[in-house]
């Protein structure tokens, strides 16, 4: 199968003092763009939240996919889909007895549901109720702490749920996020993934001219996965 593996770059790395430029840039050429939404609790950083993306809501026209990094996802919910979220992604551990009564909140605010899981986060978790997901972001490190080596087990962890997903006959996305760069692109493209979030290394680090990182970003990527055979 010919397949693109796509772009979601984290919002909350852009250049506040040139955020409308890079905003509009990323937006012309991503496929997503990613809001990593933190509450310092969840995990140890703050992030941006709905009224950065109520902000930008006017001049994007990507689907922003609100990653929910908090530990009371429920207070996000209608905020984020007003603020012009596609996708809300909160994650499993913290959403583990109403699983599906999230999910079904989301969709009733006319978003797409999708589901994050940190490395000790077995998939049997969400396997009862993948039918009902948009979108699964495997976390190749846990949540919110930069600096952290790739877990290669995370690679097993998206060959599986790849599987799965063919033989349920289903049909949603498969996103890989944190500690990105070009070394990872080909065998999480090869495990399975169709999306991967990019951070500074991934693409602000490339160059302090974001049209030449963007430029080095995309060549980085399809070098490493343009021999590939999935």
């Amino acid at each position: 199968m010919d397949r693109k593996l796509k772009v979601a770059p984290s919002m909350g790395c852009c250049d506040l003092l040139n955020l409308k430029k890079q905003v509009e840039f990323i937006d012309q050429r991503a496929d997503y763009l990613h809001m990593d939404i933190k509450d310092g609790y969840y995990v140890r950083t703050f992030g941006i939240g709905p009224d950065f993306m109520n902000a930008i809501k006017e001049i994007v026209n990507k689907p922003m996919d609100a990653h929910l990094m908090v530990q009371r996802p429920w207070d996000y919910l209608e905020p984020c889909a007003a603020a012009g979220a596609t996708y809300i992604t909160p994650h499993t551990d913290v959403i583990e007895n109403v699983a599906l009564v999230t999910i079904n909140r989301i969709k009733e605010l006319g978003c797409k549901a999708g589901v994050a899981l940190n490395p000790a986060t077995p998939l049997e978790s969400i396997r009862y109720y993948l039918p009902y997901l948009d979108k699964v972001t495997i976390m190749l490190v846990d949540a919110g702490i930069a600096g952290q080596a790739v877990i290669p087990e995370m690679y097993e962890k998206i060959r599986t749920l790849a599987k799965w997903r063919a033989e349920l006959d289903l049909d949603f996305l498969i996103e890989a996020d944190e500690s990105m760069n070009k070394d990872l692109y080909g065998e999480l493209y090869q495990a399975g993934a169709d999306i991967v979030v990019l951070g500074p290394p991934a693409l602000w680090n490339k160059h302090e001219n974001l049209e030449q990182a963007w430029e080095t970003m995309e060549n980085e990527l399809k070098n490493e996965t343009k021999n590939i055979t999935v």
